[in-house]
């Protein structure tokens, strides 16, 4: 039974590896929005992926990661995205669009790949994209136990015009630690953060702290998994930067 289970594993990470290849993934964005009066600030959004297969099936998103984490494929998942991207926003940049700042996100294989900040750099010149198109966002657990190999990737990728965010920011003493030492552009604040503000006017006091000392440290705030218009408005209120969730709007497929 187990031997079946290890053969079925292997079958789906071929398919996924052949996927990359063959179209089998497909790309989303998500609306991060401005909360103050930036109207001359390169909108963001966040690059999202989902295996084709996933929504041919109705399967919840990110149903076959696990597969792709445990055969250490996220690296190549994370190679395809930087490459449709760079390509897309190259033709969106011809076309004379106004372009977002486009976050992907980064799986922790993906900061110990020696190769992949040379990958990405090629791609933003080849495409000749403009300083600040392309973000990285890594998770707050990835940030903390990876911190030496984020370190070194930013070092590497700045100068190549990107920016780089942590996501899940609770605002807690070891987390502004990682954050001096890492020096995010952006960080994103956490559920306590986001959905306790609205609790009662101490929550909301804490949730401006966290945002005053992140802009002390030279480091703007976005809200994520903003999904209602009262959080959305005390979220403004207190000062974040930007915001991101369902009251705003959902993950689009990228046409």
């Amino acid at each position: 039974m187990i031997d079946e289970s290890v053969e079925i594993q292997k079958g789906l990470a071929e398919r996924l590896i052949s996927s990359l290849r063959e179209g089998g993934f497909v790309l989303y964005r998500q609306e991060i929005i401005a909360l103050g009066r930036r109207s001359r600030e390169r909108p963001l959004e966040e690059v999202l992926i989902r295996f084709r297969e996933e929504e041919e099936k109705l399967l919840p998103p990110g149903t076959f990661f696990p597969v792709l984490e445990e055969y250490r494929l996220l690296p190549f998942v994370d190679r395809w995205v930087v490459s449709r991207m760079a390509k897309r926003m190259q033709a969106d940049q011809l076309r004379g669009d106004f372009m977002s700042c486009c976050s992907i996100n980064l799986a922790a294989d993906t900061l110990h790949d020696p190769n992949f900040a040379e990958f990405t750099r090629k791609h933003i010149h080849n495409a000749g994209l403009d300083k600040g198109s392309m973000s990285f966002e890594v998770s707050w657990d990835t940030a903390r136990e990876h911190a030496a190999k984020l370190q070194a990737l930013m070092a590497q990728l700045r100068p190549a015009g990107c920016l780089f965010s942590i996501a899940g920011f609770d605002g807690g003493k070891e987390a502004f630690e990682v954050i001096a030492l890492l020096k995010p552009d952006f960080v994103k604040l956490g559920y306590s953060l986001v959905f306790h503000a609205v609790r009662s006017a101490v929550d909301a006091e804490r949730t401006e702290s966290v945002h005053l000392r992140c802009h002390a440290m030279g480091i703007r705030t976005i809200a994520e998994h903003v999904e209602s218009v009262e959080v959305l408005d005390e979220l403004r209120r207190v000062g974040v930067d930007f915001a991101q969730g369902l009251v705003i709007s959902g993950p689009r497929p990228m046409t």
